[in-house]
């Protein structure tokens, strides 16, 4: 027969309170659950720069990633299922997993080392999820063609309040709408590069600019028949009880009015 010791005083009571709670492994502190985050946001910056913002579902807190410009308009053109004459590289990636029946679960922006950003693909594959590094820039590129959840570390996001912190998007809440500056590079991808007026960057789902009609992608030119070609004029608006929206899409100019 084997005798257990049986533990007592200060030390017995540590180990009956770990076990109590699941062990060391449990005592420790956990790391905070990845936050949902949307690309809310794509500008050029610079001549090979563009800031790309990740928000959260409120859009109070984002991420500002700095990302080269081939990135940039790589993750513009996916997240607004833009048909190219050939597949780029991140469609060439996605048909690639997609033969082999291999899906991303999920990418996760997940630190912050001096100033580059580190994310990480949920790959399953073989009944087994791989967890693999990437270039935030790969990691959302994908994820925006196959439509995979994107997730960040908590302690990156930072506070929006209105606007990014480089003046590159603005929300209207009680409009459920938010837009970005549309830079030249961006609205020559779109074959508009005659149209001025503020980038969609993202619609609340159930709000009135999506009972509108308004979506994703599209260039909004003016509010109740007022240009809105900039930012500046998009934010003399906030308040204002719009009721018309002229926008362009797909070549062409039209007015949605709300419901």
């Amino acid at each position: 027969m084997i005798r257990r010791k049986r533990l007592k005083g200060p030390v017995g009571m540590t180990v009956l309170a770990l076990l109590a709670l699941g062990g060391p492994a449990a005592a420790a502190t956990r790391d905070p659950a990845p936050v949902p985050v949307h690309v809310a946001g794509i500008r050029q910056t610079g001549p090979d720069q563009v800031l790309l913002i990740l928000a959260d579902e409120s859009e109070r807190k984002a991420v500002p990633i700095a990302v080269g410009r081939d990135q940039g308009i790589a993750i513009y053109l996916g997240k607004t299922k833009t048909e190219t004459a050939r597949p780029m590289t991140h469609d060439l990636l996605a048909a690639m997993l997609g033969a082999l029946g291999a899906v991303i679960e999920r990418i996760t922006v997940t630190d912050l080392k001096g100033d580059v950003y580190f994310a990480e693909i949920s790959l399953r594959s073989g009944g087994k999820v791989h967890p693999i590094d990437a270039r935030p820039s790969d990691a959302i590129a994908l994820a925006v063609r196959l439509n995979a959840p994107m997730f960040s570390a908590p302690a990156l996001l930072k506070s929006l309040d209105g606007s990014d912190p480089e003046g590159a998007i603005h929300a209207l809440r009680h409009l459920g709408l938010t837009v970005q500056e549309l830079d030249p590079d961006l609205a020559e991808s779109l074959g508009a590069a005659e149209i001025d007026g503020v980038l969609v960057a993202s619609v609340a789902k159930g709000g009135p600019a999506d009972r509108a009609g308004l979506r994703r992608g599209d260039i909004l030119e003016a509010l109740d028949g007022h240009p809105v070609p900039h930012l500046a004029e998009f934010r003399g608006t906030i308040g204002q009880e719009v009721k018309s929206f002229t926008i362009w899409r797909d070549g062409e100019t039209r007015i949605v009015s709300r419901p």
